[in-house]
């Protein structure tokens, strides 16, 4: 019983001078909103209502002053919260539990707003809560954001520590809070680009989930990425021949298993690829710098194909490697930060031989009951191969590429609903015959390993979009696509050879772009594969040219400034920070001489903190004045006792000097209420403090000269 009673008892109402007052209720309310704004995509939709609504019923019992429920009651609230937060991310750990956990508390703890204390730990909080939004992006606009939200939490610290009266303007505590962010940012920047750089990753359990393409390509798993235009990479190129953007092939996965109508990596070894050691050959090889957004995936990206490993100035030389494939990835663990790195590529192909381990599996088709090429694919590879030997592997892959563009294939992102498992193919091939690019090259591999050519599905990204403000070339995770390789010998019968990129979408769909093109795009541009497949927007449909090349400059512009913040910012690492010494001169020991650097900067700091909080602030013309009075008084021979007040010591003075009693009192009273009166002083008492100690001072004299004339006579 007694615990139901604390639970439902109705706490003792606070006296109104305890709680905060309604300006400062409404303005921290409205601060911790904004504060989840950017953390509003990754809670669930639950608990943004929950806490909306929460902070509606809390400012309906401030309004009226109502008392608030009990802390038993906001205990509870917080272990039903605690239990929904480990039901919906299966965890209470994390960046994703952790901030939605953090954030309904801070809800909860509204409820037991009565003291200033609960003010100020409310506003910390909220410091944690807007900057963990920087755990999943780092884009400026986010850092500028974050940077608005904690100048409005510090001046509402300033209006708590200053008494939270009626006279502290937002406005005002707005710009004394500006003032205390501009006094920090030289150290900031210094500790910045000086403080030794952390060699390795955090503790912190991050997202798992995958951004991009997934490791398996089945009908629709690229086609959901035709509309995401999320930044995926952007790249420079430093030297070499620069390819055209619509031929950009970046090499990301090669897919030999095709198992239940879905592709995938299989259990292929792919040994450790020599790097290519000979000199760098402007003709054929590429040189990249490539910075990547994390995406949670074991994968990197290079024009294909590499023929170096990929150099991560932050890294170790063993981040990377490249193998067999020429697929580039990490040595371990997953891509979960910006990385940046360099890697070349090459146009030209090696030969090599194909091992019978190669060839087994670049042919192998299931042959399960329930998981089979269907008869009429067969029967298809069959007619297409009809004429043609062993040999001619190239012939045949023209004869499939002639049928797929010429019998009525369309080239969409919304093909319509497909058969499960291996059933979508035939599907595909004779019924709806409408796929995106997933769909053509995954009926490619299969018409080609019906006739024992080996062949295979590669993933990565097609095209690039070119931003001339800094030269580089943006890929997104629209530019996701499949294509396939199949292996052809140098000459008929020969056992050296080499992978061949065929596109299937690209010859299939070329009738159907370039009418989209025409469509779509203007004059003279170049419009990726994946931009012309899907329908124009509201604004491509109805915005003026002025208003789209205005607005596609400010993308680009856009781009430019994120790209610069990447570079300069985000990817500023210890070797960033050595060239940084060096160039200071630092030599060999630049590390211990930056630590220096920041360490004698705190000092400096904290020395003209101490200074700064012992100086004495400056004394106002009434303190002027009766320092002077007291001055006077000393020399008279009755000093001013450090504890004593102006009334008290102008009382004792008054005493001594009977004839001037009135004056001296007058004078304590005018500085007693300039010190601690509630309002400010009539514009007429410094003059009048003035005028009573030069009566005073007269008065001081002739009493004085008349004590020595006293003093001089004979006795």
């Amino acid at each position: 019983m007694a615990f139901w009673s604390a639970l439902l008892a109705r706490p003792a109402k606070p006296p109104p001078e305890a709680r905060p007052s309604l300006t400062l209720f409404f303005l921290l309310s409205g601060a911790f909103l904004l504060t989840l704004v950017p953390h509003v995509i990754q809670f669930p939709l639950w608990l943004s209502v929950t806490i909306i609504a929460a902070m509606i019923c809390r400012s309906f019992l401030e309004a009226y002053r109502l008392p608030l429920p009990s802390t038993t009651f906001s205990g509870i609230l917080a272990i039903i919260l605690l239990a929904l937060i480990y039901v919906q991310f299966g965890t209470v750990r994390g960046r994703e539990a952790g901030t939605a956990f953090t954030a309904g508390l801070l809800a909860i703890k509204f409820y037991e707003l009565r003291r200033p204390r609960d003010v100020s730990l409310i506003i910390f909080s909220c410091f944690f809560v807007v900057m963990s939004a920087l755990l999943y992006s780092q884009v400026l606009e986010l850092f500028i954001y974050c940077l608005i939200m904690m100048w409005v939490l510090i001046a509402l610290l300033l209006r708590v520590q200053m008494g939270d009266a009626a006279q502290d303007r937002l406005l005002l505590l707005l710009r004394v809070s500006g003032i205390i962010f501009l006094q920090a940012v030289p150290l900031t920047l210094l500790l910045f680009f000086c403080f030794p750089r952390y060699h390795g990753t955090l503790g912190l359990p991050l997202d798992e989930s995958t951004l991009g393409f997934s490791d398996t390509v089945e009908p629709g798993s690229i086609a959901e990425l035709a509309l995401n235009d999320d930044k995926a990479m952007y790249v420079q190129f430093i030297s070499g021949n620069i390819p055209l953007p619509e031929s950009m092939y970046w090499r990301a996965l090669v897919l030999w298993d095709y198992q239940d109508g879905a592709w995938k990596e299989g259990d292929h070894h792919n040994p450790t690829r020599p790097e290519n050691t000979a000199s760098f050959n402007p003709a054929t090889d590429v040189e990249q710098v490539i910075t990547i957004e994390p995406n949670n995936q074991r994968w990197l990206f290079a024009l294909d194909a590499p023929i170096t490993r990929p150099i991560n100035k932050a890294e170790s030389l063993s981040w990377a490697q490249l193998d067999g494939d020429d697929v580039i990835q990490l040595n371990y663990g997953k891509l979960d930060h910006l990385a940046r790195y360099d890697v070349t590529s090459s146009t030209l192909r090696m030969p090599e031989k194909l091992s019978a381990q190669e060839r087994r599996m670049a042919t192998a088709l299931p042959r399960a009951k329930d998981d089979n090429i269907d008869p009429q694919v067969q029967a298809l590879a069959d007619q297409l191969h009809e004429g043609l030997t062993d040999g001619q592997d190239r012939d045949y892959v023209y004869a499939v590429i002639r049928y797929l563009r010429h019998s009525g294939f369309t080239y969409t992102i919304t093909p319509g609903e497909q058969g499960p498992g291996p059933k979508w193919l035939a599907q595909f091939l004779f019924e709806s015959k409408k796929g995106f690019c997933e769909h053509f090259a995954s009926a490619f591999a299969v018409l080609m390993r019906a006739e024992h050519v080996p062949a295979r599905v590669v993933v990565g990204y097609l095209g690039a979009e070119y931003n001339p403000f800094d030269n580089s070339y943006v890929v997104t995770q629209a530019h996701a696509h499949a294509w396939d390789e199949v292996w052809l010998p140098a000459a008929p019968g020969d056992e050296q050879g080499s992978w061949v990129r065929f596109d299937p979408t690209a010859l299939i769909a070329a009738a159907d772009m370039a009418q989209a093109s025409h469509n779509n795009a203007r004059p003279g541009e170049n419009a990726d594969m994946q931009v012309i497949a899907r329908d124009p927007g509201f604004l491509e449909r109805y915005l003026p040219e002025w208003a789209k090349d205005g607005l596609k400059e400010f993308h680009l512009r856009r781009d430019e400034v994120e790209s610069n913040w990447d570079n300069v910012v985000l990817s500023y690492d210890s070797e960033s920070q050595s060239r940084l010494a060096q160039a200071l001169g630092m030599g060999e020991k630049a590390q211990l001489g930056l630590l220096a650097i920041c360490l004698l900067a705190v000092v400096a700091c904290l020395v003209v903190f101490q200074k700064w909080m012992e100086r004495k602030p400056a004394m106002s013309p009434v303190e002027k004045l009766y320092a002077a009075f007291c001055r006077i008084m000393a020399r008279r021979g009755i000093p001013r006792a450090t504890w004593e007040g102006p009334l008290a010591y102008t009382e004792r003075v008054a005493e001594v000097f009977p004839d001037d009693k009135r004056a001296i009192q007058r004078v304590g009273s005018i500085v007693a209420y300039a010190r601690y009166g509630p309002a400010a002083l009539d514009a007429n008492a410094v003059e009048n403090l003035k005028s009573l100690l030069v009566v005073l001072s007269a008065s001081q004299a002739a009493s004085s000269s008349r004590e020595r004339r006293e003093n001089s006579l004979p006795k």
